[in-house]
């Protein structure tokens, strides 16, 4: 909780300073489509990080002068990648190792992000966005080895987690629709030890954002 009233004084602060008149400013809801790519780090060695499609929206609600109520959904997917599993997980030994097995996996997430987003106007048109907050996410994960054993398997398992995120907008003049490209990190928080760092992702997606009203 300490954590959440640290960011929320954070934004807060820089919204009361914030005394620049651009034309970028709209004090309005958004609704936004996106589009990209997750880069997911559920190989385990590091090495290999599978790339799957992105496809989500999100919506934003002005609390003060450029500072939102943010939240984000997408959705990501991939199946039959080749990755690699810790050995020592399989003897129920759960420590460092550095013995990977090849595995064939098959993954996909559902994840909700809630939190704020603040944007810095940069000109006219342009502005940046930092945003970060909590993430919810669902998890469907399999992985077998290369003779058809299933070593890991999860079943819409909800996790939770942490997420950070930065993009960069523009605005089109004479029109409450503007485009963007973000990137976002996830954290996620998990007992088990193989799944923590397994299910952390990092995205980048294409999007257009329509304000409701100028």
């Amino acid at each position: 909780m300490r954590a959440v009233y640290l960011l929320l004084t954070f934004f807060v602060l820089i919204s009361v300073c914030d005394i620049s008149a651009q034309k970028f400013y709209k004090k309005s809801a958004f609704i936004s489509g996106l589009v990209g790519a997750a880069q997911m780090s559920n190989s385990g060695n590091g090495n290999e990080s599978p790339v799957s499609l992105a496809l989500g929206g999100s919506f934003g609600y002005p609390i003060t002068k450029n500072l939102y109520i943010y939240s984000r959904g997408t959705y990501t997917t991939k199946s039959n990648f080749q990755s690699f599993y810790n050995a020592s997980y399989l003897s129920g030994q759960y420590q460092i190792s550095d013995q990977f097995i090849e595995v064939n996996s098959s993954f996909s997430q559902l994840l909700f992000n809630g939190g704020l987003l603040y944007l810095f106007n940069l000109s006219d048109e342009f502005a940046l966005g930092v945003s970060g907050g909590v993430t919810f996410s669902v998890v469907n994960q399999e992985a077998k080895l290369l003779g058809g054993h299933v070593v890991s398997s999860v079943d819409n398992e909800t996790i939770w987690g942490y997420f950070g995120g930065m993009m960069i907008e523009k605005s089109w003049e004479d029109s409450d629709a503007s485009t963007f490209i973000e990137a976002q990190y996830n954290y996620a928080v998990s007992d088990a030890p193989y799944h923590a760092k397994a299910l952390n992702n990092l995205n980048f997606t294409f999007g257009v954002r329509y304000y409701v009203s100028r």
